[in-house]
């Protein structure tokens, strides 16, 4: 079974790498030799081989995703959809999800999952979840940022099922409410009970936490958990589904009910839980298990811990053919194999129980220690203060938190069906108490996370992964092959290899895809120094959290000697306060520091660099930050958004003829003057700016007057992330992640 499951597992997460899907006529023409094959131990696993490949290319030959889509973002459609999701409320903008049931066929809309945006001040009529509607929209095939170590931004979303995103211009309900027996409508009139209850922080948890709404969390509330390691207490888990299963069970023996109806209406009680949670893998991994364990109960067998994770595992698989690709199978099923492994290795009590269990120091460090290769792939980033702060958080979301939590939500179900006051009152008692509880929660991790004790890891190779990953079990199942010293030396030397850097006098400079936006990192022999922090968008996304951080933790980097912003705007410093709460950074400089006023120029491990700025701007762009980056063989220019005027003022203050220049504006055709090309006359000139952005850059004029020059034009909206290296033999282009990570379900 365990060889089953791992061959499934591993021919799913390397179909997701494939730049196109291949033909399967020769899998349907070996179909009946696989399944004769399954009768012979020797060749048995071949007939796996084949037949997981079938199913696996089968289900995505079906699927939907972005690169089946034939629309363009000023195309209004008039379309007939479903609402999906649960309506997320930002600042200026709210977002749901919808799926397609009526489209122009040109589209090829029908059937996709769109994610769609929408400004409640100009859309009066309130949406409702589950509801269908008539709708015009705009929308866009889903493409996200591509950056070399940190990958696709859409991927999460692709593999959930979304396919596009887009605005909804107006919409008119289609029919009668939606039925109050679909999930959805039981989801949103919870949500709508605990948003009236309490306040929006502690709503939004506890929505996550019994719902599984994680997206209505704030950034803030992100930040502690991962600085904590305490993230997996706001997903729906084993430990949601054990608490009503077993809470069920031992409620119902206590009433005095036979075995076997206790066990059945336990299941009843998961299966309802999972029908009205969000259903992400977690819960169905959850779920399974606990059923699998009822059902062994109810049917008076006993099976092994080890059959029903197997079992969970193909189970998950063959429900959806994306599922390897998000970071939840992964942590899921890693956790749980590993609390398994432990808990048989260790020779825990059977008296001890699981809660004990879980709070153990010595699980803690043992868990952390199997997650840290898998973090070094998924968040670059491992808290150390981990096993301790789970050892207080555990608890109290399991007994403070949770169980009054999910008793007040069956109380209020119980009173939307059998109106009366008892009910709902003592509903709103329970609920206050776990807000209490909540509030206990936050103090304990704030105390946690303000001692930033961290871990930030290279993005490890796969063979470096395996062979971490072997030593671990070599070590927690008893085999002894290493003591315990060359163990940990191992270990270490594994999740923190060299990493490497540019020489002396050498530059190594990245370029981030961070969409219409800013963002590149400087690295020389033994410094890292970031010119803007990328843009914070009116929806609410944070490239500075979402991309720069995770592309910097990715390469080992936890710490940045200088942060240059070129100046305020949001596509150059919206992503500030994210880095500043996550990396350490020496000094900020910014238009009004001292430095670039004053034009300060400093030398770094044989790399000259030269503060620039025109004091006489009028506006925020002509006002920037420039930085001027000089070098035995090379010459470079960062020029923020500086326009026409500035661009003049400052000519005298740039060497000409550089090697590469970051165009001003974003291509824009307030700048890029014929003075400042033809004084510069750049070898390379690089466009950071957003696919199909809304302000049309770069402008065809501005490309057009680079090419005549003799500039090799590049832009992040076609490439993605850029890395060029420049030293004493010129400046030279490296890569580009986009063309590096062509996949069939992605542009």
């Amino acid at each position: 079974m365990a060889l089953a499951a791992l061959t499934l597992l591993l021919i799913q997460r390397g179909s997701l790498l494939l730049p196109a899907l291949p033909n399967i006529d020769l899998l349907w023409l070996a179909l009946p030799a696989a399944i004769a094959a399954l009768s012979y131990p020797i060749i048995r696993m071949l007939g796996w081989i084949v037949i997981a490949l079938l199913v696996q290319f089968e289900q995505l030959a079906v699927a939907t995703y972005p690169k089946q889509l034939n629309v363009h973002p000023d195309q209004a459609l008039r379309v007939t959809a479903e609402v999906t999701s649960l309506i997320s409320r930002g600042r200026y903008t709210n977002r749901f999800t919808a799926d397609i049931l009526k489209a122009p066929p040109t589209s090829r809309l029908e059937g996709h999952r769109i994610q769609l945006f929408y400004d409640p001040a100009a859309l009066t009529t309130d949406l409702v979840p589950g509801s269908r509607i008539n709708a015009i929209i705009q929308v866009t095939a889903l493409r996200g940022l591509v950056n070399t170590h940190s990958g696709h931004s859409h991927q999460r979303m692709v593999f959930r099922g979304v396919s596009g995103r887009g605005t909804l211009i107006h919409h008119q309900p289609l029919g009668g409410p939606p039925s109050p027996l679909k999930s959805l409508t039981r989801r949103h009139s919870i949500q709508h009970w605990l948003d009236e209850s309490l306040s929006a922080s502690s709503s939004q948890v506890i929505q996550a936490i019994t719902i599984g709404a994680a997206t209505t969390m704030d950034r803030q509330q992100r930040e502690r958990l991962q600085a904590t390691g305490t993230q997996h207490l706001m997903v729906i888990s084993g430990l949601h589904l054990s608490l009503v299963g077993w809470g069920m069970f031992r409620i119902l023996r206590w009433v005095g009910l036979p075995v076997a109806y206790c066990y059945l209406l336990a299941a009843v009680a998961i299966t309802g839980y999972f029908w009205i949670s969000a259903q992400a893998v977690s819960v169905l991994r959850a779920s399974l298990m606990c059923l699998l364990v009822v059902g062994a109960g109810l049917a008076r067998s006993r099976i092994a811990y080890s059959d029903i994770y197997w079992l969970a595992m193909i189970a998950t698989l063959l429900h959806s053919p994306w599922v390897t690709g998000l970071p939840g199978f992964w942590y899921s099923f890693t956790c749980v194999g590993v609390l398994l492994l432990i808990s048989n290795t260790q020779r825990i009590k059977a008296q001890s129980g699981w809660l004990r269990f879980l709070v153990s120091f010595k699980t803690q460090v043992l868990l952390a220690l199997a997650v840290m290769p898998l973090g070094s792939i998924l968040t670059g980033f491992t808290p150390l203060i981990g096993p301790i702060a789970n050892q207080i958080a555990i608890p109290l979301m399991s007994i403070i938190v949770l169980p009054p939590a999910l008793a007040g939500i069956l109380l209020f179900l119980i009173s939307e069906a059998f109106p009366g006051d008892g009910a709902i009152l003592l509903a709103q008692g329970l609920l206050r108490v776990s807000d209490l509880g909540l509030q206990l929660f936050w103090i304990v991790l704030d105390f946690f996370a303000g001692l930033g004790i961290s871990l930030t890891l290279v993005r490890l190779p796969t063979l470096y992964l395996m062979s971490a990953f072997a030593a671990f079990l070599a070590f927690i199942t008893g085999l002894r092959l290493l003591s315990l010293a060359a163990f940990m030396a191992i270990w270490l030397a594994l999740i923190a290899p060299k990493t490497t850097r540019p020489e002396f006098a050498t530059l190594i400079l990245h370029v981030i895809d961070v969409g219409q936006g800013n963002s590149l990192l400087l690295q020389t022999a033994h410094h890292n120094l970031l010119y803007d922090a990328g843009p914070l968008s009116r929806s609410g996304f944070d490239a500075g959290a979402a991309i720069v951080v995770p592309a910097l933790r990715a390469q080992g980097i936890d710490q940045l000697h200088r942060l240059i912003i070129s100046h305020g705007d949001a596509d150059h410093a919206g992503g500030q306060a994210s880095l500043q709460r996550a990396l350490k950074i020496n000094d900020v400089i910014d238009p009004n520091h001292p430095d670039c006023r004053n034009q300060r120029a400093y030398k770094i491990d044989g790399v000259n660099f030269q503060l620039l700025s025109w004091q006489g701007g009028t506006n925020r762009n002509n006002r920037s930050c420039l930085l001027q980056v000089t070098g035995p063989g090379f010459n470079l220019v960062l020029s923020g958004d500086i326009e026409v005027d500035a661009e003049l003022a400052l000519l005298n203050n740039l060497q000409g003829k550089v090697d590469w220049l970051m165009v001003p504006h974003h291509g824009s055709r307030t700048s890029s003057s014929p003075a400042l090309l033809n004084h510069l006359l750049p070898q390379w000139a690089v466009i950071a700016a957003g696919f199909n952005n809304a302000f049309r850059h770069p402008h065809p004029e501005i490309v057009t007057r680079y090419q005549n020059r003799g500039a090799h034009v590049i832009s992040t909206a076609e490439q993605g992330a850029l890395i060029f290296k420049a030293d004493r033999k010129g400046l030279h282009w490296l890569s580009s992640a986009r063309p590096a990570r062509q996949r069939f379900w992605s542009d």
